[in-house]
């Protein structure tokens, strides 16, 4: 009889040819740890929707936990890692002649979004790009997200071609992400995130002139070379130092 760890490999081995590099670890990363230490050595037959129920309360048990320490799941998290498995079970009903899917019986939890999100006003902005105004790299890097709002894989991935200041505009067409320690430039998820982003010309002369700071640099170079992980520190520590919310 087939156990749900030996399904996961039959899944893994399936969404390993389908999905991005990046989407695949994800979607290893979340199920190694929230759904296999539960799920792993049970039999597929022995998992009903009380059992799937056990385990969502166990997430919740987790959250409610870590509310102290402001490290608990988010609702959007956690429809996140229910999806995870209700995937595994639709592959073995479509496949492996699972008779049903017993997370879609149980039902969901979590929410696919969330209740709030919080935004800088222009003037926290503005207090905000004061700390990084000797520093052109992040000074750049932040003008951008914040004018133009496009995401830091999106802003990573840009190279000078990009770039048309006679019609002051960019072509996004490809992500940046990092992955074992390799650079990765991806197609965006979906065709509506390939665009031309209208910029205005102070943001044009920003980065002309960053552009200019540049030794020797070729078109196709990435125009910044780091991490998402050095962004989100920078706005991290930034944002402390401006005393604006995060």
């Amino acid at each position: 009889m087939m156990t749900f760890g030996e399904l996961y490999e039959l899944y893994m081995e399936d969404a390993k040819v389908r999905l991005k590099p990046t989407t695949y670890c994800n979607k290893e990363y979340i199920i190694s740890l929230k759904v296999l230490p539960f799920f792993k050595d049970l039999p597929l037959a022995s998992i009903t929707p009380a059992t799937i129920r056990k385990w969502q309360n166990q997430l919740f048990s987790t959250t409610y936990a870590r509310e102290k320490s402001q490290l608990h799941y988010t609702q959007t998290y956690l429809k996140t890692i229910n999806n995870q498995v209700s995937a595994i079970f639709n592959f073995a009903v479509k496949y492996y002649h699972l008779p049903q899917n017993p997370a879609c019986l149980c039902g969901s939890i979590g929410k696919k979004r969330s209740d709030r999100i919080s935004f800088w006003t222009l003037d926290e902005f503005r207090a905000f790009i004061v700390v990084y105004k000797d520093d052109i790299l992040y000074y750049t890097i932040f003008m951008m997200l914040f004018w133009t709002g496009m995401r830091e894989g999106k802003l990573l991935a840009l190279t000078a071609a990009d770039f048309n200041f006679s019609t002051q505009t960019i072509s996004t067409t490809k992500s940046y992400s990092r992955l074992n320690g390799q650079d990765l430039i991806q197609k965006p998820k979906t065709s509506k995130s390939i665009r031309t982003i209208t910029i205005p010309p102070f943001l044009c002369s920003i980065v002309q002139t960053y552009m200019n700071s540049i030794y020797r640099l070729h078109k196709h170079d990435r125009l910044f070379p780091i991490t998402k992980h050095s962004i989100l520190r920078y706005l991290h520590n930034g944002s402390q130092k401006a005393g604006v919310k995060k």
